[in-house]
């Protein structure tokens, strides 16, 4: 079963760009090297300026812990970053929701100032994800038609918590969210319905940048 991990990396105060570079001979391995590994991307929350997000997909559990994590590239990048860390780096694991998509052709590699990303939680009702998720799935076909300017529309299942999905979302700057995406006819009609089913229990979002490190597909 493929594995979506989220990786968070704590970097000390004023350190993260140090991260970043460190990451990077890895990153570059990972995507020549390491074929079993779909995506390997990492972005900047703007809440939190000592941390650092990644989006990571695998081929399976065993694809993580036997090659990703036993690489002599991904040993010399944890022992690199961990003079500049303040802790070790967390993973939660989820599994693709199948609504959605992870970038558009030609788009997987892209690394640009402003290009702005969303990472969302949401924890639902009860029983209620499959029909969160297929009200999602309305939105994100029409993403797929309608919003260009929308480059990864992607979502999964946490595997720990029934209740739990996370959000990737891409866009070519601020105002592709904040003026075309929110205000679609699609995205209202169907916050609509969630609001009005009263399904949502709780909801997270990262504002988030790229960090020039990272592909989400190898165009």
């Amino acid at each position: 079963m493929p594995i979506v991990a989220i990786a968070k990396l704590f970097a000390k105060p004023g350190q993260r760009d140090d991260i970043i570079e460190r990451l990077k001979p890895e990153a570059e391995y990972v995507k020549n090297e390491e074929l079993t590994t779909s995506a390997y991307y990492f972005f900047k929350p703007e809440e939190e300026e000592n941390s650092l997000l990644g989006l990571e997909i695998y081929e399976s559990m065993e694809n993580i812990e036997t090659v990703h994590m036993q690489s002599a590239p991904f040993k010399t990048m944890v022992d690199s970053a961990t003079p500049v860390s303040e802790k070790p780096f967390e993973l939660e694991f989820f599994e693709p929701a199948d609504v959605g998509f992870l970038t558009r052709p030609g788009f997987s590699t892209l690394q640009a100032p402003d290009v702005f990303l969303l990472q969302v939680y949401f924890v639902v009702k009860p029983g209620t994800r499959e029909k969160v998720l297929s009200y999602m799935n309305e939105i994100a076909k029409d993403v797929w038609e309608k919003e260009d300017g929308c480059f990864s529309y992607y979502y999964a299942k946490s595997i720990d918590n029934p209740d739990k999905f996370m959000i990737f979302e891409r866009y070519v700057d601020r105002p592709a969210l904040e003026v075309t995406h929110r205000t679609g006819a699609k995205f209202l009609e169907m916050f609509k319905r969630l609001d009005d089913e009263d399904l949502v229990v709780s909801k997270f979002i990262y504002n988030c940048y790229e960090s020039g490190v990272g592909f989400l597909a190898r165009d």
